[in-house]
């Protein structure tokens, strides 16, 4: 499944995922996410570069978590997404969607400009 690290950021919450074959379950995922939301953090990103695809389980914790976020004016942004899993999440709603970029890199230039330029 998955082994997870995780780095406090200044603005951001950082989860790096990284494949597992000892732990058959989301569960780690799970607490990561669950621990990241509960930060004062704007933003939780999750780099996948490590992957080379998410279990339907995965796919589902992040999307929850997406909207769980976005409902408290904060954001869920995905980086180095498998493209099997790009793929699903881009045939999703826009509402439903959670923000994709390609590099860290991107999410930190996408966290300026959101919090700069569109947010008071």
């Amino acid at each position: 499944m998955l082994d997870i690290q995780r780095e406090i950021l200044p603005d951001s919450y950082l989860l790096i995922l990284a494949p597992d074959s000892t732990s058959p379950d989301e569960i780690k995922l799970s607490r990561a996410l669950h621990r990241a939301s509960r930060s004062n953090k704007k933003a939780v990103w999750v780099d996948c570069s490590l992957l080379e695809a998410l279990s339907a389980d995965a796919i589902d914790l992040l999307l929850a978590y997406a909207f769980h976020l976005r409902c408290q004016n904060r954001r869920l942004v995905l980086c180095h997404v498998p493209e099997q899993v790009r793929h699903h999440f881009l045939n999703l709603d826009a509402a439903s969607q959670p923000l994709l970029v390609a590099s860290l890199l991107d999410a930190v230039h996408e966290d300026d400009y959101v919090y700069q330029y569109v947010r008071p």
